[in-house]
């Protein structure tokens, strides 16, 4: 064998605090997280149990999830805790990215649209 083997330098610039960090990071954004996720989980498997396509199931997954994270904003302004984000993500995953679609055209056409006629 190779009898010159190379030692390990001690790397200065790692921190082991680092790894705290990262996870203080991660715990403060947790209930985006967890409604985001669980939001794409949901909306992924109606997809797939539906008989959808693949790459479809996965993007409205995806819309899904964006969604949720979009809607936090909203529930903070209305003085809803963030945790009913959950529950929101939850139900526009179960009900689809174009119900949620159709109601808000819906809605803007009844509020905005007869300004604009």
């Amino acid at each position: 064998m190779n009898s010159r083997r190379k030692e390990k330098h001690a790397m200065p610039n790692r921190d082991p605090n680092n790894w705290q960090a990262l996870l203080n990071v991660v715990l403060s954004l947790w209930p985006q997280i967890y409604a985001a996720g669980l939001a794409m989980l949901i909306a992924l498997v109606r997809a797939i149990h539906a008989g959808g396509r693949p790459m479809k199931s996965f993007l409205e997954a995806v819309l899904c999830g964006l969604l949720t994270l979009a809607l936090m904003p909203l529930l903070a302004y209305f003085g809803m805790p963030q945790d009913m984000a959950v529950a929101v993500g939850a139900a526009i995953a179960f009900l689809g990215v174009e119900w949620v679609r159709d109601r808000l055209d819906a809605l803007y056409e009844k509020i905005i649209g007869r300004w604009l006629k």
